[in-house]
Parts: C-alpha cells; structure tokens; sequence
C-alpha cells in the first residue's frame, strides 16, 4: 500500500518545520528588567497619586530640589577641574629665575630695615644670616624648619661662644617675638652679637 500524496506532503512539511530554522525561540533581553522595573515605577507613582494627591505634590518637588542639588554640585566639581587643569597648565611654564637669598643678601635687608628705624623687622633677618654664615663653616646645619633656640642647642661652638649666640636667640624672642620695644641702641648692642667673626667651631 502506498501513502497518499497528501500523507507524502504532511511527511515533508513536518520535516522541514521540525529544523532548527523553525524552533521559535524568545531572543534573550538581557535588559528586559529595566522594563519592568520602569512600568512597575510608572503603577506605584500612578497609584500614589491617586491615593494622596497631596503627599505627591511634596514627593515630586522633592525630588526636582534634589536633581537639582546633584546638578549644581557636579557643575561646581567640573568648574573646579576645569580651573585645576589650567593652573596645572600655567605650572608647565618655567618659573622665573629668582634672586638667591643667601647669608649676604639677609645681611643686606638687614641694613636697610635698621637704616629705615624697622629694626624688630631686620633682626630676623640678621639672625638668619649668622645662620647661614655659621652653615658654611659647619658649626651647625641650616634649616628653614628650625627655631631659633634649635639653632642655639645644636651649634659646635665653646662654652663662652655658645653663651653669646644664646644671648643672641634671647634678644631675638625679646624684641620679635615678645613685641619688645627696640631703639637704636638696643638694636646695635644685639647686632654686634651676629658678628660671624665672634664665633668659631669648637675643637
């Protein structure tokens, strides 16, 4: 007995239909969650609305206020990359050559506060100069981080030196730091005290 053309027919189609070029597969939505987190937010909103008009209204515009905050401070953060960025820029460029500040030229401000009567206003600066001075010849190690009375401990000098320069510290916190009054007296009798030529190394 043989099959039927229809039957023949059936035969092919279920065949062909039965490929893997027909299986109906849902493609995979792999941010198909976002969807349904989205139309679940617009039912909860819809359904708040509904329940307290009122209590909306707040929640809504409490929300533009925040917005509006996140707004505001990301601009103020980029602002301020913006202006880091161009300052790092102007860094690039080199930097003017600047006057060497060494034992002479702080003598030499010196002179010229004492000579204009500014004479708290020079001692520093003397001071710092016998600092320099006392640098060179390694009585001690100059260090801008260093306080006056640090300078005083640690310097190799002789007893009877090493009085001097602590008299020398002493009317230095007198005067500048203590805001003592100093005339031109005073100020000549502690200069003669930074004579670098009055100290020498301990041996």
């Amino acid at each position: 007995m043989t099959d039927s053309p229809a039957d023949s027919l059936r035969a092919v189609l279920d065949s062909v239909f039965t490929g893997p070029a027909y299986q109906w597969v849902e493609p995979p939505r792999p941010f198909a969650f976002l969807g349904r987190w989205w139309d679940g937010l617009q039912r909860w909103l819809g359904e708040f609305h509904e329940a307290n008009p009122q209590l909306f209204d707040v929640f809504f515009w409490t929300l533009i206020l925040v917005l509006l905050l996140v707004f505001a401070h990301a601009s103020y953060v980029m602002l301020r990359t913006v202006r880091a960025a161009g300052s790092a820029g102007d860094r690039g460029q080199p930097e003017p050559v600047r006057e060497r500040r060494d034992a002479a030229w702080h003598r030499q401000r010196a002179s010229e506060l004492a000579v204009e009567g500014r004479f708290a206003e020079a001692m520093p600066f003397d001071f710092l100069g016998l600092m320099l001075e006392l640098d060179a010849r390694k009585i001690l190690r100059y260090h801008a981080s260093k306080t006056p009375g640090e300078y005083a401990r640690e310097a190799q000098l002789p007893e009877d030196e090493h009085i001097l320069l602590r008299n020398v510290v002493s009317g230095l916190y007198s005067y500048v730091f203590a805001e003592r009054a100093c005339g031109p007296d005073d100020y000549q009798a502690w200069h003669a005290l930074t004579d670098g030529s009055r100290y020498a190394a301990a041996r």
